[in-house]
């Protein structure tokens, strides 16, 4: 059963979503390059990371996926969802995936924008993220990843796409 959360991203964004066990979905819109754009995506609350599909992928790029590490402070009813640097583009299984900004993370927490408490716990959350999901270890196939797109967000998915958001100021 489904139960309405709001999710605040980034502190810039309030939108309507759901919540199915340890995953979240909502639906949110921005502009890029002067057009309005809308987006769904998902929060994995055991891993912290945000995915969604980009619209603004180009076509040869579309039904990848951008998968974002995530600070989640989850209030029950209101969820706030932070950006944390390190990201992962998931392609077809076909095609390796790749982890961006690990450099961007060390200067963060060089610079003290990122305690070591947290810098420890968003690697080790990143590596969970990555052994869970598209980590074969000795699985030699190729055309399927080990749970990815998440069996958790599974029914989460199929729910209409609704977006119900605003820009917070």
């Amino acid at each position: 059963m489904f139960t309405s959360v709001t999710i605040i991203r980034d502190g810039r964004i309030r939108a309507a979503g759901h919540r199915d066990g340890n995953a979240i979905v909502y639906d949110w819109g921005f502009t890029w390059e002067g057009i309005d754009r809308e987006q769904r995506s998902f929060v994995l609350l055991e891993t912290g990371f945000q995915i969604n599909q980009p619209v603004i992928f180009p076509e040869q790029q579309r039904g990848w996926w951008y998968c974002d590490l995530v600070r989640v402070v989850d209030e029950g009813d209101v969820v706030r969802v932070f950006d944390h640097l390190i990201d992962v583009i998931v392609g077809p299984p076909d095609h390796p995936y790749r982890v961006l900004d690990l450099d961007e993370y060390a200067d963060a927490m060089a610079e003290g924008v990122i305690d070591v408490a947290a810098g420890i716990d968003g690697l080790s959350r990143t590596q969970k993220f990555l052994d869970r999901h598209l980590n074969r270890r000795h699985d030699t196939r190729r055309d399927a990843w080990p749970d990815f797109p998440p069996r958790a967000i599974a029914a989460l998915a199929e729910l209409p796409f609704s977006p119900r958001w605003e820009a917070v100021r």
